[in-house]
């Protein structure tokens, strides 16, 4: 599927362990929150990137950065909302 012209099945193997080794050492406790129970959101995209993953081992690190993504996304987002209830409660 991906990169199939340039990385052997192996190589992807081995791309993906090392990814996930390297998501779970440096994980915080916002990994844990960034899938909320009881979330069918949450279980049908986990089901899809799992599926995905034993299509191609690649998966697993693209699902990883999706991931990061979202959650320096809801960084962001918090940030700004929390800055901007500071600055509406200081005026």
């Amino acid at each position: 599927m991906l990169l199939d012209k340039y990385l052997s099945n192996n190589s992807k193997i081995a791309i993906s362990l090392i990814t996930a080794s390297i998501w779970i050492y440096f994980r915080t406790a916002e990994c844990y929150a960034l899938i909320p129970r009881k979330s069918f959101f949450a279980v049908i995209f986990i089901v899809i990137w799992m599926y995905l993953n034993y299509k191609d081992p690649l998966f697993c690190p693209i699902g990883i950065f999706i991931l990061i993504c979202y959650t320096k996304i809801n960084k962001i987002k918090n940030f700004d909302l929390n800055n901007s209830w500071i600055s509406s409660n200081q005026l």
